[in-house]
């Protein structure tokens, strides 16, 4: 029945998508489509002309027209992508970043079966796994996601390299924008500024009244607060119900992700995928917004966002990495932290990456200490006996993931002391798969 009903929710994210598209194809058509079915509050205008869309649909479809872009990646490879990052033509890098980037840090993701949060949802008593994450059911049943939150919670983990490595990035002036489905904040922890971030799918970094009339703002420690005294939190204003700044099912995606957009993919040179599924939409359509001849390099798992028929239909198509048509798309399977450190080493950066990772996760755990008045905490991440290398950390995948079933199942636990997640770590530690996207 989960199964089914996952199958459902995507394949109705990608009928709307296509609705939006022919809403712009019907200005070509003579109105074969009404314009005013769209859904732009949804899922954004694209933005691209309509006799574009109509040229890339005939091109793509019957072969008419649009000759294959030249290649700028000398090799479809690692080291092919490093030489062109190293390159001036590479100057505006945007990062798309799922659940798969968190995962070494000990959240898990969705989707992972087994592992992955939807897997291990039973003790909350859901008519199905994706109601937790869905606005009208949260309204009328807000004690699932809250004690599911005290498991999940920001401040309870550290960054990962791959986190860091996007820091890199930034220092060195290449990053553009980093486009991220996460809501554990873990980027801006990192130290990414929240002007180069778009939280696709919301944050817990703040909170709002659900009340219209009312829409008071909280901070995040006055929501920790809250949940971690085991309270569905209501507004002191009005006593309506706060929520997360999250993206539940049933609500539009923050405008700062559509305006950005427009700008940001006519722009970018290269294209980083790291830890996303590529199944939900409209983010995953950002691949497709790319200029024809801009490489995509995925880090990942497995390879995603590869020839959904439909999209290809509408123009928007998928990620080749192994026809014989493919020019600029390159897949690393792995998980993120070892792609970002087999990147940074051909780069150059690697002792660079490794270094910045130490000294950041020991500013955390100082800064924990101060806080609690203990000795400086061990958070969750890449830690080992040496302080926290991120070479062992990344080799000992056994040691970096524990099962979900116990942080999930366990309702005991998840209404533990506040203070323990952030301190033991013999009682704390887990490693789960994946952290969650918020959509």
């Amino acid at each position: 029945m989960w199964v089914f009903w996952g199958w459902l929710r995507d394949s109705w994210g990608r009928f709307w998508a296509f609705w939006d598209f022919q809403g712009h194809l019907g200005d070509v058509l003579g109105g074969f489509w009404d314009e005013g079915v769209a859904s732009p509050a949804v899922w954004g205008h694209w933005d691209v002309p309509a006799v574009e869309l109509l040229r890339t649909l005939l091109s793509r479809t019957l072969g008419l027209g649009g000759d294959k872009p030249e290649p700028v990646l000398d090799e479809l490879s690692l080291p092919g992508v490093s030489r062109f990052l190293r390159s001036d033509r590479c100057k505006n890098i945007v990062c798309m970043v799922g659940a798969g980037i968190s995962t070494s840090a000990g959240i898990p993701d969705f989707r992972s079966p087994g592992t992955g949060l939807y897997s291990n949802l039973q003790s909350y008593n859901l008519p199905y796994p994706e109601a937790i994450f869905e606005i009208r059911f949260f309204k009328k049943h807000p004690e699932p996601f809250f004690a599911l939150a005290r498991e999940l919670y920001p401040g309870q983990f550290k960054p990962t390299v791959c986190h860091y490595f996007m820091r890199l990035l930034q220092d060195k002036g290449l990053l553009l924008r980093c486009y991220t489905q996460n809501i554990d904040t873990l980027e801006r922890v990192a130290g990414l500024d929240p002007e180069l971030l778009v939280e696709a799918h919301g944050t817990f970094f703040t909170s709002h009244c659900l009340r219209p009339s009312c829409r008071q703002r909280y901070s995040l420690a006055w929501m920790r607060e809250r949940i971690f005294s085991s309270l569905v939190p209501k507004c002191e204003k009005c006593q309506g119900l706060v929520k997360p700044d999250i993206v539940f099912f049933g609500e539009s995606l923050p405008a700062r992700f559509f305006t950005l957009l427009e700008s940001d993919f006519e722009k970018v040179d290269l294209l980083i995928i790291m830890g996303t599924s590529l199944q939900v939409q409209p983010f995953a359509s950002l691949i497709s917004r790319v200029p024809t001849n801009t490489p995509r390099l995925l880090i990942n798992k497995e390879k995603t966002g590869q020839g959904d028929p439909l999209m290809s239909l509408m123009g928007f198509g998928g990620m080749d990495f192994d026809s014989d048509k493919a020019y600029r798309d390159v897949a690393w399977l792995g998980d993120c932290d070892s792609g970002c450190l087999a990147l940074a080493e051909l780069l150059g950066w690697k002792e660079e990456l490794e270094e910045l990772v130490r000294r950041e996760h020991a500013a955390i755990d100082a800064k924990a200490g101060d806080r609690d008045g203990d000795p400086p905490q061990k958070h969750r991440g890449h830690e080992d006996k040496d302080g926290g290398s991120p070479k062992k950390s990344l080799g000992d995948k056994e040691k970096t993931q524990s099962d979900p079933k116990k942080s999930l199942g366990d309702k005991a636990k998840a209404e533990k002391d506040p203070k323990k997640p952030q301190g033991d770590k013999e009682k704390t530690q887990n490693d789960p798969e994946k952290s969650q996207g918020g959509q």
